[in-house]
């Protein structure tokens, strides 16, 4: 009202100075006085519009900061500007708590210990936890499409699981075999369609599972052939001791007896005998497989024990002609280990690799044992031969207790070895091709040692 009463003013001296006198200066101050008059009654009224403009955008951009002054403004722009602020402040106290629920939630999702993976129908990943970046050997992941260059049957399975559903991928890892169990949840929210998948590497369970059940067989085959044969070698024994008394009887008595008939008798509870006794022998055998002494982990220093496993090997494989070449780490580097147990799998796999590259013209066996690239807290340890390789027919059978394709093999060594480096909560693989086969064992490093 001031300054709409001092534009009046101003306007009504203007206009009598115009009709009533010559001073032209006069006029000319006080019309531009009008003007700014007029200006800053305008540039005023608008002050609302600006002030409710630039609090919109803020809260259209989430941009809670803003503050409007209170201090110098009159009753009525003080009231405005006062609910402006309490509007900001209601708004800022739900952005800080969604941001709390957000992390909440994201702290939870980092304590699962199954891979957790969230992403729209564009395939936009909206949450991912570590284990799933684990899994996927990802330190970032933005979009599934990303992971076409890992496993596009993975990308495949991701896209086309449906709601409650479950899917199996495997899944080739740094030259290590994972067993991915897919399980998806669908979620409706705010208008998108958001996959909520969780992935599970079984590969090591189902290891588990097999070994258990192959021991449960081979316990239960044991007993009852061990049942069975050991009374059969007692009544040989005796069958044979007995007849032995019968014949020198029947000599003492000066009665005849068919020679030829006499050694076709011995010689067939010789058999027996032998034979039961090598089927015995053959059981007690396979029973190491179920009394393999728990393994005593200790730090042990790898190049140290590759040190010792190449003396005692060296001499046989000098007779043999096979070239053993060891590519040692450095002398600080240690696993969790049980030595005698690591020494013995270590010696199974070059005497298979020695066996294997016989028939070749320079036969080599080479032990590498390193570091995987991105996981510092491994060892690896490379056992490769320049044999003929694996048939495919026979690579997923080579594990299995009792299954050799040695005449003179046993079938328990590499059965025995897996089930080793599982007792120290690692794993051995395989990759084969012409000329080449390699096993690898996987085994946790003693943190701190040096690459």
């Amino acid at each position: 009202m001031l300054r709409l009463l001092l534009l009046v003013a101003v306007v009504l001296l203007l206009l009598l100075l115009l009709y009533r006198t010559d001073w032209y200066v006069t006029v000319l101050c006080l019309s531009l006085l009008a003007l700014y008059q007029l200006y800053d009654l305008v540039h005023f009224v608008e002050r609302t519009n600006r002030d409710l403009s630039s609090f919109l955008q803020s809260i259209r951009h989430s941009d809670f900061t803003q503050r409007f002054a209170t201090g110098g403004a009159n009753a009525s722009y003080r009231e405005l500007y006062q609910s402006f602020n309490d509007i900001s402040d209601a708004f800022q106290k739900v952005k800080t708590q969604q941001e709390a629920h957000y992390h909440y939630l994201q702290a939870i999702v980092e304590q699962v210990g199954v891979g957790i993976l969230t992403f729209d129908e564009e395939g936009e990943v909206q949450l991912v936890n570590h284990v799933t970046k684990e899994l996927l050997h990802t330190a970032h992941l933005r979009s599934i499409d990303a992971l076409l260059r890992l496993s596009p049957d993975l990308v495949q399975a991701l896209y086309t699981i449906g709601h409650d559903e479950k899917k199996l991928v495997t899944l080739e890892r740094n030259q290590e075999q994972l067993l991915l169990n897919l399980h998806a949840k669908e979620l409706l929210l705010q208008g998108r369609v958001l996959k909520i998948v969780t992935l599970q590497n079984i590969q090591s369970e189902l290891e588990e599972q097999e070994l258990q059940t192959w021991q449960k067989v081979i316990r239960v085959l044991t007993h009852e052939i061990m049942n069975s044969v050991t009374p059969v070698i007692s009544l040989t024994s005796t069958v044979s001791a007995l007849l032995e008394q019968e014949v020198i009887g029947r000599r003492a008595a000066g009665e005849s007896i068919d020679q030829e008939v006499l050694e076709d008798m011995q010689a067939g509870l010789r058999t027996i005998e032998k034979r039961s006794a090598g089927m015995l022998s053959f059981v007690k055998n396979y029973r190491r497989l179920m009394r393999l002494p728990a393994s005593e982990l200790r730090p042990v220093k790898v190049r140290g024990l590759l040190r010792t496993v190449h003396t005692l090997l060296q001499p046989q494989l000098q007779d043999q002609r096979v070239d053993l070449k060891m590519y040692l780490p450095d002398e600080k580097t240690e696993v969790l280990a049980d030595a005698e147990q690591l020494e013995q799998v270590l010696i199974n796999l070059i005497k298979n690799g020695v066996e294997a590259c016989q028939q070749s013209a320079t036969p080599c066996v080479e032990v590498v044992a390193f570091m995987p690239e991105g996981e510092r807290d491994k060892l690896r340890i490379d056992v490769t031969d320049n044999g003929s390789g694996i048939p495919e027919d026979v690579l997923d059978k080579i594990f299995i207790p009792f299954y050799t394709t040695k005449k003179q093999g046993s079938g328990i060594g590499l059965s025995l070895s897996k089930q080793i480096v599982r007792q120290h909560g690692g794993s051995i693989r395989v990759r084969t091709k012409p000329g080449e086969t390699t096993f690898t064992l996987s085994l946790k490093r003693v943190n701190g040692g040096a690459g």
